[in-house]
């Protein structure tokens, strides 16, 4: 095969020693080598900076970077954006895993089809468990090929996964928004709906889930905020003229999000009272500025027409503050 297109893999690292190296290994030995590494550092605390120079030191297609620390990977890749030569990226977390052919696979596929975006399989990685939930394809299928639309409609359930080789054009278009932890959930999409078309391919990716220190694995105060990227899904959706089908179910998203935060800042103990008070206000200026009459109207119509009456029951609930009240105690108590 030849290997003159240039991949860029990203890997933002805090504290991650535990499976590091692991990591790192299996990109290391990719049967494609035609690779760039960058590795930000987060200026981890424990022996991560150790581990990623070794790589780097014994492997010149390895490159760390260190940053001052920001919590998140979107500033990461704010900060790694100027670094990228590869004509593709690839994101990896810090403990996740790659088949041993997982570039080779997609850069063949990408080079058979000319698309933006190319989807290897994806397992949800359980280390001691042996039939782990996988995403193959679209529905199981590797041959069809989806335009952005349609993938960027297929990734809001999770019918396909976020973790595509991207062409780089289309990413350094982008500002990753540092306003919450998620901020990748809706650059994928948006990168899907960029994309002239979305392939998939053998190779398999193996996305950890059993790492209880991970991001995605804890409350902080940081969850608050996912609301922000719910709401810019909302907007991307509306802006795009997507079908208001899809359109409500984001709207949905948006209210019983709202209402599970809402809930939780009751009894949620907060490190600092700075902390505390910022969310009330946040939590308060997101129902005001955004849940307003435009937000709660604009599928209205269309949710009593096509008998979406748990949306219509959650309007009327927001709208009426002793039924939000109510349903904030309720939810407290769950």
């Amino acid at each position: 095969m030849i290997q003159d297109l240039l991949v860029t893999v990203f890997v933002p690292v805090y504290n991650g020693e535990k499976y590091l190296n692991e990591t790192l290994t299996s990109i290391k030995n990719q049967t494609y080598i035609n690779i760039e590494v960058l590795l930000v550092d987060d200026s981890s605390t424990d022996g991560s900076k150790i581990i990623l120079d070794k790589f780097a030191n014994d492997d010149d297609r390895f490159k760390v970077f260190t940053k001052k620390n920001g919590g998140m990977a979107a500033a990461s890749w704010n900060f790694i954006m100027p670094e990228i030569k590869g004509d593709y990226v690839f994101y990896s977390s810090q403990d996740d895993i790659f088949s041993l052919d997982l570039i080779e696979k997609m850069v063949q596929k990408q080079k058979e089809t000319n698309a933006d975006s190319v989807l290897p399989d994806m397992e949800f990685y359980f280390e001691n468990k042996s039939n782990n939930k996988k995403i193959i394809g679209f529905n199981g299928n590797r041959n069809v090929v989806l335009s952005g639309k349609e993938a960027c409609i297929a990734s809001l359930n999770w019918s396909i996964h976020g973790f595509p080789l991207t062409k780089t054009s289309l990413l350094l278009n982008e500002f990753f928004f540092e306003d919450a932890f998620d901020t990748d959930e809706f650059i994928s999409r948006k990168l899907f709906l960029n994309s002239n078309k979305v392939v998939f391919c053998e190779g398999m990716f193996y996305y950890r889930q059993d790492n209880l220190q991970a991001i995605t694995k804890t409350f902080t105060a940081k969850n608050f905020y996912t609301l922000n990227t719910l709401f810019r899904l909302f907007n991307l959706l509306k802006e795009n003229n997507f079908d208001k089908s899809h359109i409500v179910s984001i709207q949905y998203l948006i209210l019983t999000r709202y209402l599970q935060l809402s809930s939780k800042f009751q009894f949620y103990d907060f490190e600092t009272e700075i902390d505390k008070e910022q969310v009330k206000s946040y939590l308060l200026d997101f129902k005001k500025n955004q849940l307003n009459i435009f937000f709660y109207f604009f599928t209205f119509s269309h949710a009593i027409l096509s008998m979406r009456l748990r949306y219509v029951l959650l309007i009327i609930v927001f709208k009426v503050p002793v039924l939000f009240d109510l349903m904030m105690r309720f939810n407290a108590k769950k």
